[in-house]
């Protein structure tokens, strides 16, 4: 095989570039898995905050709201003159919109406590993404070293 007085430089060997890829692949999982660890942690406590809010949310549903909506029926029956079933209607359908009002807040909240995670999906995807290139050139370049 004649080099035309060019030397060739020196090819690592592959079982040496596979282990730094190794290596490299391993740490890069090691890292991987405490940056989710942390968005785990993180998310959690966010949850946490919102399933408080849910819950008093629904205990307040359940203990309170019943007597005030009452209330607020024999108001507009007493005050308005208006039926009993109007009176109870209104008054149900308050409860109703104040307890929606309370889930929107408790699903805004959660929502937005997920929204750490996303930070763990987007590198997980980076170093997918430059695990596939450093075997694609290296692959290249052993294809290339043996023409």
């Amino acid at each position: 095989m004649s080099t035309n007085g060019r030397t060739r430089p020196d090819q690592p060997g592959v079982a040496s570039s596979f282990a730094e890829l190794s290596h490299n692949a391993i740490e890069l999982a090691e890292l991987q898995a405490q940056l989710f660890s942390l968005d785990v942690k993180e998310t959690s406590q966010s949850a946490g905050i919102s399933i408080a809010l849910i819950v008093g949310s629904v205990c307040m549903l359940l203990g309170s709201v019943p007597v005030v909506l009452i209330a607020i029926a024999q108001l507009l029956v007493e005050k308005l003159a208006w039926s009993q079933s109007a009176g109870y209607g209104v008054a149900a359908l308050i409860g109703i919109l104040a307890s929606a009002g309370i889930g929107a807040a408790a699903y805004t909240r959660f929502s937005s406590g997920m929204a750490a995670m996303k930070r763990s999906r987007e590198e997980l995807n980076r170093n997918i993404a430059w695990l596939k290139s450093n075997l694609r050139s290296r692959t290249q370049a052993g294809a290339v070293a043996q023409d």
